[in-house]
């Protein structure tokens, strides 16, 4: 006899479902129908937990987006260098990229044909922009709050537009991404940031003299 779900293993369920449809299919593409075969459920069920394509959409964003700042405030609380931090918080995310494309083409495309759609994933990733700004004052507590959302937004784009491409163009390794990166974005950030009051730990490795 198979056993029954708890309402919260449920909604993963169909969370996972919803990332696998969307990413395959796009957003204007998928059925509510397909989702709730994926998830091995009925459809009056899928309505229960989400009321709405747009509902479950939201969801599925808020479900990523949170997860990964998540991890990105875990990386800022530890005791290491500024340019670890940095390094492990871009790696974090292109860790992600690599281990959950469909959840990351799922996250970093707006949909076209849906206004309200689209509405939300502008909205969710403006609560993924706050959540680096919020990361960026542990990086550098003096700078000011023009200049982290400036930050937030170049770094948050820029690492967008290279997963899509890592995505479209799988070849590089993940390493070679990560150092990519690095390269372009590390020398101005870590002179932005001690201009501004970050506190470099002993034994920080300098990358540039």
């Amino acid at each position: 006899m198979r056993k029954r779900l708890s309402a919260e293993e449920r909604r993963a369920r169909i969370i996972a479902a919803a990332v696998s449809a969307f990413a395959r299919d796009g957003y204007d593409g998928t059925k509510m129908d397909d989702i709730a075969a994926r998830a091995e459920i009925t459809k009056p069920v899928l309505y229960d937990h989400f009321p709405s394509k747009q509902a479950l959409f939201l969801a599925v964003l808020e479900s990523i987006r949170d997860s990964l700042i998540g991890k990105g405030k875990v990386i800022a609380q530890d005791d290491t260098s500024l340019e670890q931090k940095f390094r492990r918080s871009i790696d974090a995310f292109l860790t992600f990229v690599e281990q959950s494309p469909d959840a990351a083409r799922v996250l970093l495309t707006v949909p076209a044909g849906d206004r309200v759609a689209a509405k939300v994933s502008r909205e969710v990733q403006a609560g993924a922009s706050a959540g680096i700004v919020a990361l960026l004052a542990d990086f550098a507590p003096n700078q000011p709050s023009w200049q982290r959302h400036g930050t937030a937004e170049f770094l948050k784009e820029g690492l967008h537009a290279v997963a899509v491409w890592w995505l479209d163009h799988p070849g590089p390794r993940r390493e070679e991404i990560l150092e990519l990166v690095l390269n372009v974005a590390w020398l101005g950030f870590r002179t932005q940031a001690d201009a501004n009051g970050a506190v470099k730990s002993p034994g920080s490795i300098d990358r540039n003299g």
